[in-house]
């Protein structure tokens, strides 16, 4: 099977990215942050870096990237405050942040699902018409 771009070992490398991308979400929603927390800080990259290296695609390592600022700063002292608003205090203006970032991840998980699933289909339809041709 022909490799897609992006994808390292086909559409498994997707299905571990987005259990990785699970995790991560259900992390954050449990996690308040707003206070030093290296053992979800050191969870959430550790995850961050597995969905990364499971997906070889730079939109994918910039979202993560992201991610993984904005979490130093959730789980950090004093690092949330300077992300504060007038309406909201800064951890959950950037527990926001990171659950946009990690849905836009996603969200491209599943472009390169359909690129990688209409790429298939494109070269089984040729293998098809090729098959056709040789036996007609």
């Amino acid at each position: 099977m022909r490799r897609e771009p992006g994808l390292k070992n086909g559409l498994h490398d997707l299905e571990t990215a987005r259990r990785h991308y699970s995790v991560m979400r259900d992390l954050v929603i449990r996690h308040r942050g707003g206070s030093r927390d290296e053992r979800t800080l050191g969870r959430l990259w550790d995850l961050s870096r597995k969905a990364a290296a499971a997906i070889d695609d730079s939109n994918c390592k910039s979202l993560l990237l992201r991610v993984d600022g904005y979490s130093a700063d959730l789980f950090s002292e004093s690092g949330h405050l300077k992300w504060a608003r007038t309406e909201m205090p800064g951890a959950y203006f950037l527990r926001l942040q990171i659950l946009r970032e990690l849905d836009a991840f996603h969200a491209r998980l599943l472009q390169l699902q359909f690129e990688a699933t209409r790429n298939e289909a494109a070269r089984l339809g040729a293998n098809m018409r090729r098959e056709r041709r040789s036996s007609g």
